[in-house]
């Protein structure tokens, strides 16, 4: 199954030169980066679907007679790199769950991040990028309504579209922090929320400003506590 939809991928991101261009750039960019760097693990248990949703009836694994709410296990894997100070940051996501009718799903997003403000060990953060969705085609089932804005492609379909995110960081340690975040359109018209751990492998700020940001320590020694 894995296989089969790398394979769709390629031939998708073949015919979309806009999405080689989008995600090869930020890609680059991250390389060229020499800020700091973190690797970040989530998990989403449940989905939010609070728009009309024609095919709320297939649902499977809803909790709620009128499908609002939706048990859609989720596992983010995240790649984070800082282009300036502590604040904004280039983010590249890779997602697997099963989705609102038990079909596997991935996305990838690529986009920025920044900090809006932090108030010693809290953070809270907005993020923003374009994401590709793929998923076992739903037009497979017999009573499913077709819905605009997907392609298929083989047993699978896609669609590009935005993810948003709205995030909240503990800081735990130098290199540790929980993030608590709510993000929408990790399904289509969804919110979905989730728990994850974030690993600094790099904690330098790249283009630091003249104080830095408190708690932090030296102006260009990066993320480091005073305990």
């Amino acid at each position: 199954m894995s296989i089969s939809f790398i394979k769709n991928i390629k031939e998708i991101t073949q015919r979309n030169y806009k999405l080689q261009v989008i995600f090869g750039l930020l890609f680059s960019f991250s390389f060229l980066s020499t800020g700091q760097t973190a690797l970040s693990l989530k998990f989403s248990p449940i989905n939010i679907h609070p728009f009309n949703e024609p095919n709320n009836h297939l649902f499977e694994n809803k909790i709620d007679a009128n499908a609002l709410f939706v048990v859609e296990p989720c596992v983010i894997l995240g790649f984070e790199t800082f282009v300036y100070d502590d604040a904004l940051s280039l983010r590249f996501m890779f997602g697997g769950y099963g989705d609102a009718v038990s079909h596997p799903a991935l996305f990838l997003q690529a986009g920025l991040k920044y900090k809006i403000f932090q108030v010693y060990r809290s953070c809270l953060a907005v993020g923003v990028g374009a994401m590709f969705h793929g998923r076992e085609r739903w037009g497979n089932i017999e009573t499913s309504v077709p819905v605009k804005g997907w392609a298929t492609n083989g047993k699978w379909e896609y669609s590009i579209g935005v993810l948003g995110e709205i995030e909240y960081i503990l800081v735990l340690a130098e290199r540790h922090d929980l993030l608590f975040s709510v993000m929408y359109g990790l399904e289509h018209k969804t919110f979905s929320a989730s728990i994850g751990y974030r690993f600094w492998i790099s904690t330098n700020i790249r283009n630091p400003k003249k104080c830095g940001s408190c708690p932090f320590g030296g102006h260009s020694k990066g993320k480091k506590w005073h305990f």
